[in-house]
């Protein structure tokens, strides 16, 4: 099956989704193939060599295998490719915390995504209290996370429950892919960039800007058709709130691509 299929496939699945076959598809649809029952059997390899029962364990094990945050090229896109972060050993918070989840679920131990403000970290599922940061090699109390969201978004930040709340591996993996995203849009790589938000506006519930951005990129990539065809289902979508300046703008762009179909 085609990769993006896949993914699309994958997502619909919502809180059933598997996190690894989603982290592994984001990257095969950036090179077109990947060989998921080999990249599935290194997960199953790193588990088998890790062989631990607790969550601090498994951050001590990271640190020795030499898996650690590359700050020196944090927004190079490999960072947030699971392959290529097994392959280099480097990665980001997101994509550490996956690898960190994944291996640790073959071994028994259940971690959830944490998606703080700015950082990604992950939690023990029936210990919610117990926090873990492979990125910072450590684990962490609830004041510790307290006093990272404060360090990370800044010190007027409102804490919420909702910021140490478990996130679902679509959720993950919108998250990843919003950083690539990110990355793509600030270097100008539209073809990079429209894959990406390609399978960002395939998740459910996907906000209404990335889809905005997904048209705006397809405008400046000539696919004019296609830019039209979402927005009109944008503006259609019931679900998605749009404020009056959304909305003017939205028929702003919509006059705009019917232009330049012309």
């Amino acid at each position: 099956m085609d990769p993006f299929e896949s993914f699309r496939s994958e997502v619909l699945k919502g809180s059933d989704a598997s996190l690894d076959r989603l982290a592994f598809l984001i990257p095969a649809c950036g090179t077109g193939w990947l060989d998921f029952d080999y990249q599935i059997g290194r997960l199953d390899d790193l588990a088998e060599e890790f062989g631990g029962t607790e969550a601090s364990e498994l951050m001590g094990w990271m640190a020795i295998r030499g898996f650690r945050g590359n700050a020196k090229q944090y927004y190079d896109p490999d960072n947030s490719f699971l392959n290529r972060v097994i392959d280099r050993g480097l990665g980001i918070p997101i994509s550490l915390s996956v690898l960190a989840i994944e291996v640790g679920r073959r071994c028994g131990i259940e971690l959830v995504g944490i998606g703080l403000p700015t950082e990604f970290i992950v939690a023990e599922r029936d210990n919610p209290d117990r926090f873990h940061n492979p990125f910072r090699r450590r684990s962490m109390t609830p004041d510790d996370v307290a006093q990272l969201i404060l360090r990370v978004a800044g010190a007027d930040t409102v804490l919420t429950p909702a910021m140490r709340a478990p996130v679902a591996p679509t959720a993950i993996a919108a998250r990843m892919l919003a950083n690539l995203a990110h990355i793509y849009a600030q270097t100008d790589q539209l073809l990079d960039l429209e894959w990406v938000l390609r399978l960002a506006v395939s998740i459910p519930g996907v906000a209404g800007s990335v889809r905005r951005q997904f048209v705006s990129t397809l405008a400046r990539r000539g696919r004019f058709l296609e830019a039209t065809e979402v927005l009109v289902a944008l503006m259609a979508d019931g679900s998605v709130e749009r404020s009056a300046d959304e909305r003017n703008a939205d028929n702003k762009m919509l006059r705009q691509l019917r232009g330049n179909l012309n």
